[in-house]
């Protein structure tokens, strides 16, 4: 008895004449298909990070200007004035005059409660991280919210103002 396989026959592909080199139509039609769909998924999420990144550095300087506030408050223990942002512009890294950072991205403000009497000897009140209109910062207001019992950080990426204590997000 006598077995006998059939093998299909393939024909192969035309060889390539000498000095044809490179890629055929539908293999750099795969790729950049593939490099579109990657492309398309990693965008946004550049673009997040990038706001993430912008907002985090506005909550430093948020943090920083949080810091000197303390400080100045601590050292007038109590006695007026109240510690604004001239006070503090120079620990901050702001222009005094008008609250913007050196690299012009941030304006900062600091907002100390009004009514009389003599201030704690510590900050309270609001200070305001807001970025620059026309820079990579544009669309983000910070409000960090010092009060007796503690403080509370909003963020705002939609606008160029303090968010109040009730407004933004939690950041």
């Amino acid at each position: 008895m006598s077995l006998s396989l059939a093998v299909p026959s393939c024909t192969a592909a035309p060889a390539r004449s000498s000095g044809q080199v490179g890629f055929t139509m539908v293999e750099l039609l795969v790729t950049l298909a593939v490099v579109t769909v990657l492309a398309g998924a990693a965008v946004p999420m550049y673009l997040g990070y990038t706001k993430d990144a912008r907002t985090a550095e506005g909550k430093a300087l948020a943090g920083s200007a949080f810091t000197a506030l303390q400080g100045c408050a601590q050292v007038r223990n109590g006695k007026l004035p109240v510690c604004e942002l001239a006070d503090i512009a120079r620990s901050a890294g702001v222009d005094p005059a008008t609250g913007t950072t050196g690299d012009g991205r941030w304006t900062l403000s600091v907002a100390p409660p009004g009514g009389g009497g003599p201030p704690p000897p510590t900050f309270i009140g609001v200070i305001g991280v807001v970025g620059v209109t026309g820079q990579a910062t544009d669309g983000i207001g910070i409000g960090l919210h010092v009060s007796s019992a503690g403080w509370v950080l909003r963020c705002r990426l939609t606008a160029n103002t303090v968010p109040a204590l009730t407004e933004g997000d939690a950041c």
